[in-house]
């Protein structure tokens, strides 16, 4: 069967606007309308741990605007099918004054910073290690795939995933996101997203400096200002931890790493295979003259990983499974980082091998292949956001109404892992009117999500019903509605 050719061009904005809206917000609020509906509250609103984490962030915002933010993640845990942000008003029950939601969305893009601060102290009050024990964090770009010649900070970006139809590019907006990998006992490795930077090509960077201000930065320094932030926080709170940062192979460059390595962190990643890597340099003899050398004798990784001896076996946990590889294990210096690094070659069952390498030349060989392994978290968390929370789906144009949306995906993820981390799987999720299913499968995030959407029906139709003798009989109709509903 032949192969279908890959398109060589790039995919260009589309859906030219020809003339202007002809809907203005702001001539409609200038009219004055004494029937018009505010909305106070949600049509169901939020219960439980998740309802005072949200108040918590609410606090962030001037009280004018803070009540939204309930209303906003009430209707985002209640709505179904295309998520888009009315989609969200809707199921919220929001009212004559969702354009101010919509401007609550600008607010929450434009203090996406200060939000991310108190997200971080749910998360640290939940799963802080202590005195000098060890947080990893997780940084990696997502593209998230847009339409319109009208959305701000859109580009033709590299996609990663780009399926069975074969583009190598498509266009929305890209994102730089900084996840903390907590260790679940009994779901392994789970990302908790906290904070994400815009991407925008420098191409595109001219038309949305000319209207918000914006200045070009690469994502090596998106992502170490995320890492800047991060450190800065944990000392503003006085707490001292052992920081380990997880990246991609596309983070192993020397700006990255010279901005993160000066915050007193680790970085683990992945090397090139054809990376210059160099032995240690040669002590020097008493009454030697000139410059120390920095570097010693050249490395070659892939005769290091070709030579039959030197292999030792290691049994590691990897995406929730005990496995047992071979590896080689050295210190080298690299112009990556001024400091020796410890470079460790794994080889797998077919023959093939990876480098990796950590900055910490301490560190153990179980530590960097295990933390590696766990920085996949990341990329679940990216397709939970995308899949289950609809992100990309909200149709908003604005630039800090994208923001605004982005984060509410992303924070939202994290506090129903947050939420749900003590609970049990038979209280996450019922799978006795599904025989055919495995009774014994791991509750995903979609059914810890489902749940919590099910307490805030459960609390607000009994709520309303009346105490009559028929009570028990509305109760079972209403369960075996909101369970078809769910």
């Amino acid at each position: 069967m032949a192969q279908r050719k890959k398109p060589s061009l790039r995919p260009q904005r589309q859906h030219k606007k020809s003339q202007p809206s002809r809907h203005d917000k702001r001539r409609r609020l200038e009219q004055a309308n004494p029937d018009r509906q505010h909305t106070s509250r949600a049509k169901f609103p939020l219960v439980g741990g998740l309802a005072v984490a949200v108040a918590k962030m609410a606090g962030v915002f001037d009280a004018r605007m803070s009540f939204r933010l309930a209303i906003l993640v009430a209707g985002m845990l209640l709505a179904d099918d295309r998520r888009t942000a009315s989609s969200w008003f809707v199921a919220a029950g929001v009212l004559d004054d969702w354009d101010r939601f919509y401007d609550a969305l600008i607010s929450i893009g434009r203090q996406s910073r200060d939000v991310s601060v108190v997200v971080l102290r749910l998360v640290v009050e939940k799963l802080d290690p202590g005195l000098g024990g060890r947080i990893t964090l997780a940084i990696d770009d997502t593209p998230e795939k847009r339409y319109g010649r009208h959305v701000e900070g859109a580009g033709v970006h590299h996609d990663p995933t780009p399926g069975p139809a074969g583009g190598e590019f498509c266009y929305g907006h890209n994102w730089v996101s900084l996840a903390w990998l907590a260790k679940h006992p009994r779901w392994g490795v789970i990302a908790l997203s906290l904070r994400s930077l815009l991407y925008v090509r420098e191409v595109d960077v001219p038309q949305l400096d000319a209207k918000r201000g914006w200045a070009f930065q690469t994502k090596h320094q998106l992502a170490a200002q995320l890492v800047s932030w991060f450190m800065a926080t944990l000392r503003s709170w006085k707490l001292e931890r052992v920081v380990w940062v997880v990246v991609d192979g596309a983070y192993a460059a020397r700006p990255f790493l010279d901005a993160v390595l000066a915050e007193a962190t680790v970085v683990v990643s992945r090397l090139r295979k054809d990376a210059a890597l160099f032995d240690l340099p040669p002590a020097r003899t008493p009454g030697q003259r000139g410059r120390p050398r920095k570097f010693g004798a050249k490395l070659s990784l892939a005769k290091r990983a070709s030579h039959r001896g030197g292999w030792q076996s290691i049994t590691y946990r990897c995406r929730g499974v005990e496995v047992t590889r071979e590896y080689k294990m050295f210190l080298a210096m690299s112009h990556l980082a001024e400091q020796p690094i410890r470079v460790v070659l794994v080889r797998f069952d077919d023959g093939g091998w990876i480098p990796y390498f950590c900055t910490d030349p301490n560190a153990t060989v179980r530590d960097i292949l295990e933390a590696a392994a766990d920085r996949w978290a990341i990329e679940e968390h990216f397709h939970d956001v995308k899949e289950i929370w609809g992100a990309g789906q909200q149709q908003v144009r604005n630039v800090w109404s994208n923001i605004g949306c982005w984060h509410l995906n992303q924070w939202l993820h994290t506090l129903v892992e947050l939420a749900s981390w003590d609970e049990s799987p038979a209280t996450l999720v019922n799978r006795t009117a599904r025989p055919w299913d495995n009774a014994d499968r791991r509750p995903s995030h979609a059914d810890r999500r489902r749940k919590i959407a099910v307490e805030m029906l459960r609390t607000e139709f009994p709520a309303t019903l009346p105490a009559t003798p028929e009570t028990q009989k509305y109760l079972a109709l209403v369960e075996s509605l909101i369970t078809l509903c769910t």
